[in-house]
């Protein structure tokens, strides 16, 4: 596992209405501050970044694959939105329900008959006699550290979920060049000196996902796609 910083985010940058921290993790008021930002400059799905936009399409496309016959599906970390909307797009007779940490930030998909929003955290948010066919988590792991991570991983298994699809968009493979340049990082953060940038979160590799769905009790995981930076891992209990 190494540290991710980041100083601009769909080409919002970070010191237009925050002060960046290398050493404490962005945290809900960091992204509310960021999509007040994202919705002044934004109106809809069609102004973004049509790289951005063909990149949720492709993970959206193998979901659909996966989901299949299910109906009933469960989004953990919905963003704006846009994969749970291509999705029902694709798959007419399903229902998503899409948990969201930061209010109004899903309120593009907001009235879509086929998607139920929920504004809080999983699984406190939800009613504990819920049911679903399969749940999956869209670029939330990259703000837990270890121990947060399989305390999460195993609220899932808990609740009753026996299918899950994680993606991850924070993913690396190691090398000597990776760990030398986190190295070179965390001294110049040491001596106050890289500084204009934020503390992202976490990245991890392919054998550390793999190691902490295990450990939170999933008992096989499979490959469903894997880039130079994205994991779709699908793990069942």
């Amino acid at each position: 596992m190494i540290k991710l910083y980041q100083n601009v985010w769909h080409n919002i940058d970070f010191k237009s209405f925050s002060e960046c921290n290398n050493k404490k993790i962005a945290d809900k008021a960091f992204y509310d501050k960021f999509y007040e930002r994202f919705f002044e400059r934004f109106k809809g799905f069609e102004d973004l970044n049509k790289n951005w936009i063909e990149y949720k399409n492709l993970v959206a496309g193998e979901l659909v694959k996966e989901i299949g016959a299910q109906k009933n599906i469960l989004s953990i970390g919905s963003g704006i939105g846009i994969v749970e909307s291509i999705i029902v797009d694709s798959i007419k007779d399903i229902n998503i329900t899409a948990i969201e940490p930061s209010e109004d930030t899903s309120k593009w998909i907001e009235g879509t008959p086929q998607i139920n929003i929920k504004y809080g955290y999983f699984p406190d948010i939800l009613e504990n006699n819920l049911s679903f066919d399969m749940a999956f988590a869209n670029g939330v792991d990259y703000v837990f550290n270890n121990k947060q991570y399989v305390i999460f991983l195993k609220s899932i298994v808990n609740y009753g979920i026996k299918d899950f699809i994680l993606i991850s968009s924070s993913g690396y493979k190691p090398s000597t060049m990776a760990l030398i340049k986190d190295l070179i990082k965390d001294i110049l953060i040491y001596f106050g000196l890289y500084r204009g940038r934020q503390f992202w979160g976490y990245s991890r590799t392919l054998k550390e996902q793999v190691n902490m769905l295990k450990k939170s009790g999933f008992n096989s995981t499979s490959v469903i796609y894997e880039s130079h930076d994205t994991l779709i891992i699908k793990a069942s209990v």
